[in-house]
């Protein structure tokens, strides 16, 4: 992954069998859940949208005149942050829960890449700060982007889309990625840049609208968790002066919106 990532600026993982099946298994449940209405979605939404279900157009990507055009379902492993009416969409948890068990692993391994690369001594725990999310773009649009060109204020996300839209910034220009559905991308992000002294840069990308009101797409957001301080992987004159567990909980306007979400 990591190779791949210095070379291109993301890294394509193929899935073996079971995990496929399990990503199939969100992206069906998805399907069941976002086809509900939604009074039944909100039925599993709590007021500040920290976690389940989020309206349509409620997040943006740093232009809040240009919401992101779909809604959307947060998944937290932690019990305390299980939605309301939860026995209602156990079926859907189920599944999340599954395949961000395989997303994990994903994770896990590009960072120990990433401390091998750099003799990184000090272990980085994710899972608390980390986070599973299900876009629907249900809504038909004649905008030209159902999100504007972005960078994720995180550590890296693991993604995969069921129909094309996501393009990345690479190479010198736009590049659509597709997906086969065993296949998801690795995309570093700004925390990322922090915690490599500059070297991995975030991978900055959009969706651009293909008219396809069927699309899902899943994420994983790493963060590491912020209950003590975030050593990074290597200290240089870009980072020696930053500290990582305060950018991670006070993350400036300037990044994409996502830090408060995950802490």
């Amino acid at each position: 992954m990591l190779a791949q990532i210095l070379a291109e600026g993301y890294s394509t993982v193929q899935l073996d069998p079971p995990e496929a099946r399990r990503l199939a298994a969100v992206h069906h449940e998805a399907t069941a859940f976002f086809a509900r209405d939604t009074e039944a979605r909100l039925l599993h939404a709590v007021p500040n949208r920290s976690t389940g279900y989020r309206p349509h157009a409620y997040a943006h990507a740093g232009v809040p005149d240009k919401p992101d055009l779909n809604d959307s379902f947060l998944y937290w492993p932690q019990k305390s942050k299980t939605p309301p009416n939860d026995r209602q969409i156990a079926s859907f948890l189920d599944a999340q829960e599954a395949y961000r068990l395989v997303a994990r692993r994903i994770a896990a391994e590009l960072i120990d890449e990433l401390r091998a690369r750099y003799g990184c001594d000090a272990g980085l725990p994710f899972e608390e700060a980390s986070v599973l999310q299900v876009n629907s773009f249900g809504k038909p649009s004649e905008e030209e982007l159902l999100q504007q060109q972005h960078e994720d204020a995180i550590l890296l996300t693991v993604i995969w889309a069921s129909a094309p839209g996501l393009e990345v910034v690479a190479g010198g220009g736009l590049r659509p990625l597709t997906f086969a559905p065993d296949e998801v991308v690795v995309m570093p992000a700004s925390l990322m840049t922090v915690m490599t002294g500059g070297e991995i840069q975030p991978l900055y990308h959009l969706v651009r609208n293909h008219r396809n009101v069927d699309r899902k797409s899943v994420m994983y957001f790493v963060s590491p968790d912020a209950d003590r301080e975030i050593e990074p992987f290597v200290v240089n004159d870009y980072n020696r002066t930053t500290n990582i567990r305060e950018l991670v909980l006070n993350n400036p306007e300037a990044y994409f919106g996502l830090a408060k979400d995950f802490v």
